[in-house]
């Protein structure tokens, strides 16, 4: 095949890898000026992708220079107009090979395989999207329910979760939305126990996640939720729901090394009701095995943050199933079905525009205070309100008495840095704790950054936590010693490990050093010679921390030194980073950097609201 060469313009280009090159070359095999732009848009659809968007969206793209590096003196290129972006187009789709690999739709350009997954995700989700209807009876015993789990006194404000449990309760595909503390599990739960009211208590339920940690908080916050509800409803109705998630890979039956499933269109799942928690980490190929393996008349509930990271690989499902949503909109069969089931409530205003299967819950039960503050202010891009809430820490105090956001300067870091391990982390290696104390005191601190390599990354600041604590309390022998926080990186079906769970090494009675994790059937414990591969998570990854919760956060901003760690540098980021705690954080870094993240929104391109939204109202009408 001819190789393309643009040399004057590729030595320009920054942050693009070889393999763009090579798939620009395979669609783009002339060499002259006019094939440019093409070959320049076949360059942004492959970076994109690898960068998590599903294609190129033409409109945006418009008059937009893309591959730019300040820090390398590389100016990148300016895309032209879109009509010409899209003349461009349409002449190379007249190639038969490149029509049979790419797809121009609306707009966007993509490669074929992840046109196919949003097609088929549209189409799953649009046949779920028409109202069901409930019969008398159903009403009856719905209207029974109610008062054991909500208030149905007369109010004037809005019960968010109350509205989408009810809501919900008459569609095949909802999706729950909030922030921390803003009662996404009390929903689910309530939800689950008015779906097994109207299906009699033999609803197959099934409750998954796409890590194994996020699984066990699902079981756990689930389990405490029905426990709470012991003595107010029907106790063979509470036992009905499950409190048994599983990971997605897990649920379809994804082999270690491949991306077939057990679980697809020739072998579904099981079950009448699927709920997956933590939906924001759900990318599209994966999202497409999940519809594929579903029944056609299961219901789909996806529960998350929207406004946490998206997913590691490329898609944004939740965010983009969430897009333009109007809390206070709704249709006309659903304000019908609303006032019959919660008369006491405010309802919505009808609207033909509304999505009636995205359900927002905005009033945070627990999550409050400064941190709240902050991270409101985060999502609504305000970096100076937020800034001016954050007080600069006072060091060497106790930071892990802090209830609020502080922040620390690169310096005084650098200065307390043994100081501050030992405040975070010296609890969890007393050796008189028990392992299930230990397990616990290894909840109370975690730092965070967005970076794995360099000076702030997780690898190094593990290696100098490491470091700090043997000067704290002595030489520690071999690669595992008593204390060690791990995380599990691949998933072991025979020891019940998943990639994502999270352990502490700690010796047994008889002395031996074990490994220990705290699973919502209680303490799991593993020898060392069994237990499969890990890294030490003193210090992790903010996407390695989504689904999991710590008292205090040390969460690290670093320089922009590339366009790669800039780019990592998002208001996603330190939304999610700072929602980790439950009582405090601590940034590490100075307004500027701050200001920049909050600027820096990771978006994505994505056709999926678009295809669900027209196939929704092709299906409904």
């Amino acid at each position: 095949m001819k190789t393309v060469k643009f040399l004057s313009v590729l030595n320009t280009l920054g942050g693009t890898e070889t393999i763009d090159r090579l798939f620009a070359s395979q669609f783009c095999t002339t060499e002259d000026e006019a094939s440019l732009t093409w070959f320049m848009l076949l360059m942004a659809l492959s970076a994109l992708q690898r960068q998590g968007h599903t294609c190129v969206d033409v409109r945006k793209l418009a008059n937009t220079p893309l591959f730019v590096d300040e820090t390398q003196q590389l100016n990148g290129w300016c895309y032209p107009a879109e009509e010409q972006l899209e003349h461009a187009i349409e002449q190379a789709m007249k190639n038969s090979v490149v029509a049979s690999a790419l797809v121009y739709q609306h707009g966007r350009l993509y490669t074929r395989r992840y046109w196919q997954f949003e097609r088929e995700i549209g189409q799953a989700l649009a046949q779920r999207c028409a109202p069901l209807t409930l019969s008398d009876e159903d009403y009856a015993r719905l209207n029974t329910l109610w008062p054991g789990m909500f208030s149905t006194d007369p109010t004037a404000e809005q019960d968010w979760q109350q509205l989408a449990t009810a809501c919900a309760v008459q569609q095949r595909f909802t999706v729950i939305s909030g922030g921390p503390g803003t009662g996404k599990t009390y929903t689910v739960t309530r939800l689950l126990l008015a779906l097994q009211c109207v299906a009699k208590g033999r609803s197959k339920i099934q409750l998954a996640a796409p890590t194994g940690k996020a699984a066990q908080r699902m079981n756990e916050s689930i389990a405490g939720a029905l426990e709470k509800l012991r003595g107010h409803l029907d106790e063979s109705l509470i036992n009905s729901v499950p409190t048994d998630a599983v990971t997605l890979h897990r649920l379809l039956g994804i082999s270690r090394f491949g991306v077939e499933t057990r679980k697809n269109q020739a072998n579904p799942l099981q079950c009448d009701v699927l709920i997956v928690d933590e939906a924001s980490m759900i990318d599209m190929a994966l999202m497409a095995r999940v519809v594929r393996a579903l029944p056609a008349q299961a219901r789909l509930i996806l529960v998350g943050d929207a406004d946490q990271l998206p997913a590691v690989e490329s898609g944004n499902v939740l965010e983009a199933l969430v897009e333009g949503h109007n809390s206070e909109l709704i249709s006309a069969a659903l304000q019908q079905h609303l006032q019959r089931m919660c008369p006491h409530l405010p309802v919505p205003k009808v609207s033909d525009k509304a999505n009636d299967y995205v359900k927002m819950l905005h009033t945070s039960r627990r999550f409050g205070g400064d941190l709240a503050t902050v991270a409101t202010a985060i999502k609504a891009n305000a970096p100076s309100a937020a800034w001016q809430i954050i007080r600069p820490a006072e060091l060497p105090a106790d930071i892990t008495a802090n209830q609020g956001v502080l922040s620390v300067s690169d310096s005084a870091f650098e200065a307390h840095f043994v100081h501050l391990v030992r405040q975070c982390f010296s609890a969890q290696m007393n050796p008189s704790l028990t392992p299930a104390e230990a397990l616990q005191q290894m909840a109370r601190c975690r730092w965070l950054s967005p970076v794995r390599n360099g000076e702030w990354g997780v690898n190094t600041l593990n290696q100098r936590i490491e470091q700090a604590l043997q000067v704290a309390g002595g030489p520690l022998k071999g690669g595992h010693y008593a204390g060690r926080p791990v995380m599990v990186v691949e998933n072991h079906y025979a020891q019940g490990l998943f990639n994502g769970d999270v352990g502490i090494i700690w010796p047994a009675a008889n002395g031996q050093l074990k490994a220990w994790f705290d699973t919502d059937k209680g303490l799991k414990t593993v020898s060392l010679s069994r237990l499969p591969a890990v890294e030490t998570v003193f210090a992790m990854t903010v996407h390695k921390s989504q689904g999991s919760e710590f008292e205090h956060v040390v969460m690290l901003m670093p320089a922009p030194v590339s366009s790669h760690i800039a780019n990592l540098c998002s208001r996603e980021l330190l939304y999610t980073g700072l929602t980790r705690a439950k009582a405090g954080c601590i940034l590490v870094g100075d307004e500027s950097r701050f200001t920049a993240m909050v600027g820096r929104q990771q978006q994505r391109y994505s056709g999926l609201a678009h295809t669900l939204h027209t196939l929704a109202g092709q299906a409904v009408n």
